[in-house]
């Protein structure tokens, strides 16, 4: 049972580390912060097991806490247009290099954290410059942004 247990650490390890990198890509072939991906990245790497739909049975339930807590402090940073601009922009290369995943799990992620905001399913295909909307509900005072798809 712990030698499936490893596997799944190394293999989020793994995906961690190929979402750095292709966070520091974004960075230098945009002019999208590479610090800012990173952290982009840092924050929302506890997601991916629930993006990818495989969270080993968990499949449906709930994301785990630590990725509700990277998608508020995300969500709570992100103030300007460009800010939220920058952060689809990240999260979009991000996701193009972890393999196959559900972008419509996406928007499922702060309705099974208890998070008041809305954000769209993101893949290859989204606008990250048509952001709009994704405004925070009671008791938070932030937008956040809203990705198209084109």
């Amino acid at each position: 049972m712990s030698g499936i247990y490893n596997l799944r650490l190394m293999i989020s390890a793994l995906t961690f580390i190929a979402m750095l990198t292709s966070s520091m890509m974004v960075a230098l072939s945009q002019n999208v912060d590479m610090g800012s991906c990173i952290l982009v990245a840092q924050e929302l790497s506890p997601c991916l097991s629930f993006i990818k739909g495989s969270d080993g049975g968990f499949l449906g339930e709930n994301p785990p806490p630590s990725c509700c807590s990277g998608v508020t402090k995300l969500a709570a940073d992100a103030k300007t247009k460009n800010d939220k601009v920058d952060l689809c922009e990240c999260i979009k290369k991000s996701l193009s290099m972890i393999g196959a995943y559900d972008p419509n799990r996406i928007p499922s992620i702060p309705e099974g954290c208890g998070i008041p905001v809305q954000i769209p399913p993101i893949d290859n295909s989204t606008d990250c410059s048509e952001v709009e909307g994704f405004e925070f509900g009671s008791g938070m005072s932030n937008e956040v942004g809203n990705c198209h798809h084109q």
